[in-house]
């Protein structure tokens, strides 16, 4: 008389072992996915940012606390941030080009270390003439 061989631990083990992988492997991959939405979004505050920001700067006005304020109420810490205004070799004045450069630290809330592939941080640029 032969026993047979139970395979309810085995199927058992084999569900536990597939849990185990996909924990190992799923959660790096979906910090990954995470870390590049968030930058992807940084990235499109700031590029808004520094068009306001141009816009202002066009007209004569000081753009960094409004862009500052923008950013803030998008959510990103406006103290990794600096706001560069830029103008032509002469005096501003109508027709000068303008050109207003935001650049944020973004390293503070990252799950993996980016600064390997993006060592200056996020950068925006926009350019504008005067107004």
């Amino acid at each position: 008389m032969t026993m047979k061989k139970n395979d309810h631990t085995r199927n058992g083990s084999v569900i536990v072992e597939f849990a185990l992988l996909m924990a190992v492997l799923l959660v790096p991959l979906l910090a990954g996915i995470w870390d590049t939405a968030r930058l992807i979004d940084m990235n499109q505050v700031l590029t808004r940012a520094a068009r306001e920001g141009v816009v202002l700067a066009s007209r004569g006005d000081d753009p960094a606390p409004r862009v500052l304020d923008y950013v803030r109420s998008e959510g990103l810490s406006s103290d990794n941030l600096t706001v560069t205004v830029q103008h032509g070799p002469e005096e501003p004045g109508y027709g000068q080009e303008v050109s207003v450069t935001l650049s944020y630290d973004f390293t503070d809330g990252m799950v993996y270390p980016w600064n390997g592939l993006l060592p200056g941080g996020l950068s925006a640029s926009a350019y504008a003439k005067m107004e």
